[in-house]
């Protein structure tokens, strides 16, 4: 927990050293260059010669020789550095990142090291040698797990943030490989040197920056070439925003551009006089504020991003699935046959049309309230006539034309009952208005709604077959059938009251294998809720963790059981990938002094889990309990242990656990509760 706090002391100190500064953005002086930047949460990490720092230039560690390459373990709990010295093989050093100069690990290995970097989830570490290998590493032990072979020499590698691929610069190549069967996936030729390379954190969009100045986007589903874009300089590193939205170029010793993907037009700039760019990184601070970390000669700098627009396309499509999933879900009381003339193709279109206008039109906020309207041209032939505003597209009334002359000034115009649509740029559009013409008193309707603005939305990657739609429905049917079975039995039992409630769901999701085949997941989930008078009976009492003391975990886990080993067992399939995840919550009531573990669960040193970002827990016997986020994380764990034991049949399969933890900001017992998500990839 002390890593979390530190984190937070930086954040809070650069927002409060950015406030005293000038809105361009903050800078902290260096006394040396800092060179290979690298990022945790909100701060920044550097090296010069064989020293590793923070930005506040506290030294982090001395290694053995010059550090050629720093790696900041994406949990938050380590870093590492690639050293070369005249007397001896490079070697690769672990370092503890609060504590000053403890070496964790140590990897010294018989081949040459040449670029190291983590995997995104924390779980891995590679390392390539200059014998064209890659190496594998747990980041538990550090213990060689896998090597193999790639064509060509690389001085810089990086995995992407689903794990499915590695891909290593090769001077005028990037080669791509599926870090599932360990094969080349792609190999990218390009006309000139790569300066930079990066994955998009939702795996969708490769970048590459080439030497002339030009950086290229690739689908990392076929891996061709999606948008171009020329005129960046000397093109010296790229990083792509958390939406997706703009991407950042060091373009030259001064000046950074952002890139609008979305609006080719839209290219933004940040000077700096002092020089010396060469790297660029997205951040977040603690409130949701997007900056742009950059390195200069002597400093670092946080620059504000406070007039990035969101990625409204991406907000919108997520939304739209939500609404999508409880909407194609038998209702209760419904029969069968109401269900599918409710939910078929025609109706599913129809249905997304309306949720996609409700929820455009509350994200746009009604956006004409502050857009400057005008007048413009009028087409005699089809009698239209143009209504402008500097905000969105114009729109277009039909007008006989002897009424024009009633259209004289936009003050006389009122516009009633606005819809609103994003269009493929992200931006609103106007898709239906009624304008009244106070001056006339007449009404005049725009009404766009049958667009096809939606069909980027509705591509094949984001299509889910209805009949694994109606299968899902009623494979929710069944589960429910079997919760009702083991609640009531529960119940009879007096193990639970009616003051707990187990919920079951399931649902299909779209999504492609590293080889970029179209494939559906099925996430089955399992969850439950006891009321705040009834938890200390029916869950966990506070500050208690052990399952078989809470009934109501207890009685989730029976669910899953029974519905792994009956009906839902096709989806258990030998060899078969599946992700368990696993989230435990506390809440915020304080723990006094210190909770002591038997280490039934395991011994937890630097495990990475995901909170509002993937940082590293460590709960061991000796260190116990003190913090609620430990806490929840020991239930999480103990549910673990028991689907593990329980349910058997899972260890034939590629079972991959993933732990996620919340600790809400009230007390009160329906806060300690489980909830357990299967994800089966490829499911059908």
């Amino acid at each position: 927990m002390k890593k979390i706090v530190f984190v937070l002391l930086c954040a809070i100190s650069a927002r409060m050293a950015y406030a005293q500064s000038e809105k361009s953005g903050y800078a902290y002086p260096q006394k040396n260059r800092p060179a290979l930047l690298d990022t945790y949460s909100f701060t920044g990490y550097y090296a010069h010669g064989p020293y590793a720092c923070n930005l506040r230039q506290a030294t982090l560690c001395k290694a053995s020789g010059d550090i050629e390459a720093l790696r900041i373990n994406p949990a938050g709990s380590s870093f590492a550095v690639l050293t070369a010295t005249r007397n001896r093989k490079p070697q690769i050093s672990i370092y503890d990142l609060w504590k000053t100069n403890v070496l964790l690990h140590t990897i010294a290995p018989k081949y040459a090291p040449a670029a190291i970097c983590y995997a995104p989830d924390a779980k891995s570490f590679a390392v390539a040698d200059t014998d064209r290998k890659i190496h594998l590493y747990d980041t538990r032990t550090y213990a060689e797990k896998a090597v193999f072979g790639i064509n060509s020499p690389t001085d810089k590698i990086a995995i992407s943030p689903n794990n499915y691929f590695l891909a290593a610069e090769c001077d005028h190549a990037l080669l791509v490989y599926n870090l599932q069967n360990r094969e080349l996936r792609k190999e990218i030729s390009l006309p000139e040197r790569i300066n930079g390379f990066t994955f998009s954190a939702d795996n969708s969009l490769l970048a590459i920056l080439t030497a002339e100045g030009s950086l290229t986007l690739y689908d990392t589903r076929s891996f061709l070439p999606l948008q171009q874009f020329g005129g960046l300089g000397s093109a010296r590193s790229c990083d792509i925003h958390a939406d997706g939205k703009y991407i950042a170029v060091a373009t030259d010793d001064n000046r950074i551009v952002l890139l609008n993907r979305m609006n080719g037009s839209d290219r933004r700039y940040i000077e700096n006089k002092e020089g010396g760019i060469q790297d660029v990184r997205f951040v977040k601070d603690g409130k949701g504020q997007s900056f742009l970390l950059y390195n200069t000669a002597r400093s670092i700098v946080y620059a504000l991003l406070g007039d990035l627009r969101p990625n409204y396309t991406q907000l919108l499509a997520d939304e739209l699935d939500e609404k999508m999933n409880v909407w194609m879900k038998q209702m209760d009381g419904e029969s069968l046959d109401d269900y599918h003339a409710r939910v078929n193709d025609r109706t599913r279109a129809q249905q997304m049309a309306i949720f996609e206008q409700e929820i455009a039109t509350r994200m746009a906020d009604d956006l004409l309230a502050i857009s400057d309207v005008s007048l413009g041209n009028f087409n005699p032939e089809t009698n239209t006539l143009a209504i402008e505003f500097d905000t969105m597209p114009s729109i277009y009334l039909n007008i006989p034309p002897d009424k024009v002359a009633g259209f004289s000034d936009t003050d006389d115009l009122e516009f009633r009952n606005a819809v609103y649509g994003v269009t493929a740029n992200d931006d609103f559009e106007l898709v239906y208005v009624d304008v009244y013409n106070k001056r006339t008193g007449e009404i005049y309707t725009f009404d766009n709604r049958e667009r096809r603005s939606l069909e980027y939305l509705q591509s094949d990657d984001r299509f889910v077959p209805l009949e694994l739609v109606q299968l899902s429905n009623l494979d929710e049917i069944k589960l429910r059938e079997i919760r009702n079975d083991i609640v009531s039995q529960a119940r009879k039992t007096n193990r639970i009251s009616d003051h707990t409630q187990v919920a079951v769901n399931t649902a299909v999701i779209s999504d492609a294998n590293a080889n970029g085949e179209k494939i559906h997941n099925y996430r089955i989930g399992f969850s439950y809720n006891v009321e705040k008078d009834f938890s200390a009976r029916e869950d966990f009492a506070p500050g208690r963790y052990n399952t078989e003391q809470s009934a109501a975990a207890l009685s989730m886990i029976a669910i899953i059981k029974t519905a792994f080993e009956n009906e839902f067992s096709q989806y258990v399939k030998a060899g078969k990938k599946v992700r368990i995840v696993i989230t435990g919550m506390a809440d915020r009531l304080p723990i006094n002094g210190r909770i002591a573990y038997n280490g039934a669960y395991g011994t937890f040193v630097n495990e990475p889990v995901y909170g509002e970002q993937l940082y590293a827990l460590t709960v061991t016997p000796a260190t116990g309990i003190t913090k609620n986020d430990q806490l929840a994380f020991i239930r999480a764990a103990g549910v673990k242990s028991c689907i593990a034991r329980d349910i058997r049949t899972l260890e034939e399969m590629d079972a991959e656990y993933e732990y996620h933890i919340k600790v809400t900001d009230k007390a009160g017992g329906e806060y300690r509760r489980i909830s357990v998500d299967f994800i089966f990839v490829d499911a059908f």
